[in-house]
């Protein structure tokens, strides 16, 4: 499946993954299996439903969020906007840390100077998941590309279920698919929480490796439809040290 499913195929593709039948699945749940079968053909559960399914699927604490968000819809949206000048002050004074306004759906409403320095061409008016998949430099620059994109992809599924019915979303994920590695992952079931927040990035002029910290903050105004992703520069040998050795994403396992 390419676009987001509802709560009752998310449940029937994981259910058919753990190699559970309906009724197996129903026992397990403490649910009728005519219930189930009304849920997996879209009926709305309540929030009890959903975690006795999550707890009998045993999901993870990402796939639950996903599955929740399937079954309460997506949050309602801000229209877009433009940070002003003084957000675009703030941001170049916050150099020499990395400092960028991103959207929901990660594209870069701004970014500055520092930024520009470690994420190269990742500039205002791109999308992050783009920039990683279709751009050639972010194989360069991302040292552990694979782990990257793997749990980007993860972590997309449930910021596009949150959009909702988005032409841009649809956009961003249509280009990706062209990418076969890219379609081998979001066909898979994997949504994954990001459980480490560093980075590891490499001057694609000198090779020389960097490991950031990276922290995403709501800004004052909650009506703002981006928010602030702030990395710092951690200091330590491991930073120019660590392996970067790539795999293929196939030879990736899901955790």
């Amino acid at each position: 499946m390419d676009g987001v499913p509802t709560f009752g195929e998310y449940i029937r593709q994981r259910r058919t993954a753990a190699n559970l039948t309906r009724p197996q699945l129903a026992w397990q749940a403490n649910l009728s299996v005519p219930y189930l079968t009304k849920i997996e053909g879209g009926a709305n559960p309540s929030r009890r439903v959903i975690e006795s399914l999550g707890t009998a699927l045993k999901l993870s604490s990402a796939e639950f969020e996903y599955a929740l968000i399937l079954a309460e819809g997506p949050l309602p949206s801000a229209d877009a906007d433009h940070p002003t000048p003084v957000d675009l002050e703030y941001l170049d004074l916050l150099n020499p840390a990395i400092g960028a306004y991103v959207s929901g759906l990660w594209d870069i409403a701004a970014a500055n100077a520092a930024h520009q320095e470690y994420f190269p061409e990742l500039v205002t008016g791109t999308n992050y998941l783009e920039w990683l998949i279709l751009n050639p430099i972010s194989r360069t620059v991302m040292v552990n590309w694979e782990n990257e994109t793997r749990m980007a992809v993860g972590r997309f599924r449930i910021q596009l279920a949150r959009a909702g019915e988005s032409e841009h979303g649809r956009q961003i994920l249509e280009r990706c698919l062209a990418d076969p590695d890219f379609a081998l992952l979001w066909r898979s079931p994997v949504v994954v929480e990001r459980s480490d927040l560093t980075k590891l990035v490499r001057d694609p002029r000198t090779l020389a490796i960097s490991e950031i910290r990276i922290n995403v903050w709501r800004t004052q105004s909650s009506l703002q439809s981006w928010l602030l992703a702030l990395g710092t520069v951690v200091d330590g040998p491991t930073a120019a040290t660590r392996s970067a050795v790539r795999q293929h994403p196939s030879n990736v396992k899901a955790p």
